[in-house]
């Protein structure tokens, strides 16, 4: 098992709150701190910030809603796992119930739940960001030495043959059989044994997540760390200060003595919140323009579930190892969609098979002979996304509604993974429309163009996303975006968004790898204006 970082027994948990308030004479539960730059969530974007700031001499303290998790707290529970690590428990639904988004919450963020795949966007992506958005020097050769550092820091390698599992051998296999391109994808480890446990926290620390490299990077050089502290509101003025207030573990009693609020005044916020809770952050503290909330993207993503003779297991074994990307830039256009599978563990998988009754029971007693193909697509092909954030009446609202060509992409996309599927041997498909109400029996002789024809409307055709982002786009001017290209919050001196939420497009790949790149380039060049940005200069 991988070690805890020394580092991290610093990291300011509930149990540590009763020795500091002595320590510290704190009154009435609040407790107020002074630092450079203030941090507000710790996932791929925020912990490879306060990386970089501490490392270069800032006085950094960096916030987290969620808990501090380790395999000691790690379990095979999905209720537990997704109800303390995952924001929503697991399911952030849309308004119009058109939506449903895993997203982590806890010290590290979704770098500690997420299953590990590490791709960095082709060059017709950036190229968009550069023509359409003003974003110089995003390509992946010109980006090579950011994600080269991310890459050796995090331990990203292909995943070997041996670990290649059931799951995503269908994804191999039938796409060899039908001529595409499958490919063997990267992973973030260091001794991965295939327990198949990514998306309930790693048990053995081989995933290297955020909370075991940049956070105790960040300590090591200086950082305060505090978890289980949701930011309420950003003031601004020369010296902004941030206001937190106490968030307990929903499944632990919280200590008697606790810090209820923490004040924290700075010449420097960065919000790393994410695309969720980012934007109703800066929306309830009355900051920032109208593309603030707007242009979510979420990668949209609809299910395949295949049933083999053989046994599959798709959660045994690392969840991501195989895509196929044929499908990725339909006509040129640089939109279109790309082929995974999932690890569903049961619960997650029962919600998403649209049967009920004896008809969900008589197909999850197949479990262990279905393969999760999934397909995400590269929204945004209509232009702006119909998906959006906003804080409204006290609480944060998303609204999606998929746009027709995004539609389409994935309904292309469905009918290329039945194919693929059928290929590497399935008898019978589940698909993700509420009317096709039984697995359909399948074989070399199906046919699939029905899908074409079916209704993407609301309630048609079931949808999910595990990367929101882009809803706080830079751009060259506040026309087009509501950071600028330092990721600066136009009309707001230093205060900053670095994480998902800067994207002007969607990504087109799973996004840990560009937003701990993109940010430790943006972070870097912050903490070489030091003196100019804090006026010490």
């Amino acid at each position: 098992m991988g070690a805890i970082p020394e580092a991290n027994y610093k990291i300011i948990t509930p149990e540590k709150h009763e020795s500091l308030i002595k320590e510290n004479a704190i009154k009435d539960g609040v407790w107020k701190l002074q630092a450079e730059a203030v941090i507000i969530g710790s996932g791929a974007g925020g912990a490879v910030v306060a990386a970089t700031l501490a490392k270069a001499g800032w006085k950094v303290v960096l916030i987290e809603e969620g808990g501090y998790f380790t395999p000691a707290k790690f379990t095979g529970d999905e209720f537990l796992s997704q109800a303390r690590l995952y924001r929503d428990a697991g399911f952030i639904i849309s308004e119009e119930q058109t939506l449903s988004i895993l997203q982590g919450r806890t010290i590290g963020g979704s770098t500690t739940v997420n299953w590990q795949t590490s791709l960095y966007p082709p060059d017709y992506v950036t190229n968009e960001w550069d023509s359409r958005f003003g974003w110089k020097g995003y390509g992946r050769q010109e980006m090579d030495a950011y994600i080269s550092e991310v890459h050796e820091r995090i331990g990203v390698h292909e995943v070997p043959q041996n670990l290649i599992n059931a799951n995503n051998n269908t994804l191999m296999k039938g796409g060899k059989v039908l001529g595409l391109h499958p490919e063997v994808l990267k992973n973030n480890n260091r001794g991965c044994i295939g327990l198949g446990r990514c998306g309930l926290g790693c048990p053995i620390n081989a995933k290297q997540s955020a909370f075991l490299t940049w956070i105790p990077d960040a300590i090591e050089a200086g950082a305060t760390v505090i978890s289980n502290m949701r930011a309420q509101y950003i003031q601004d003025g020369d010296i902004k200060t941030v206001v937190a207030e106490f968030t307990p573990d929903p499944y632990e009693k919280a200590p008697n003595n606790v810090l209820e609020k923490i004040v924290i005044d700075a010449p420097v916020v960065i919000v790393s919140a994410g695309a969720i809770e980012g934007p109703a952050l800066l929306q309830r503290s009355g900051l920032g323009n109208d593309w603030v909330g707007r242009n979510l993207k979420v990668h949209p993503t609809s299910t395949n579930f295949a049933i083999f003779d053989e046994t599959i297991n798709m959660f045994s074994g690392p969840p991501q190892s195989a895509v196929i990307k044929d499908g990725h830039n339909q006509d040129n256009t640089g939109y279109g969609y790309w082929l995974e599978v999932a690890p569903f563990r049961p619960t997650l998988a029962s919600s998403l098979i649209p049967f009920y009754g004896q008809k969900q029971f008589d197909t999850m007693k197949k479990y262990p002979n279905m393969s999760a193909g999934i397909v995400l697509v590269r929204d945004g092909a209509d232009g702006e996304a119909n998906a959006s954030v906003k804080w409204s009446l006290g609480r944060r609202k998303v609204y999606f509604e998929i746009t027709p060509t995004d539609g389409k992409n994935l309904l292309k996309g469905l009918k290329a993974l039945a194919e693929v599927q059928v290929a590497a041997g399935a008898k019978a498909i589940v698909f993700p429309f509420p009317d096709v109400e039984e697995p359909i029996p399948v074989d070399k002789n199906s046919k699939f163009d029905w899908i074409l024809d079916k209704s993407i409307e609301p309630g048609k055709i079931a949808i999910g996303s595990a990367h929101p982002h882009g809803s706080i786009q830079a751009a060259k001017s506040p026309d087009l975006g509501a950071v600028d290209l330092d990721f600066q919050l136009f009309g707001h001196k230093n205060i900053f968004v670095m994480d998902a939420s800067v994207y002007p497009t969607g990504l087109s790949v799973n996004p840990q790898i560009t937003t701990m790149s993109v940010n430790l380039r943006a972070a870097r060049a912050l903490a070489q204006r030091k003196a100019e940005v804090l006026g010490n200069k």
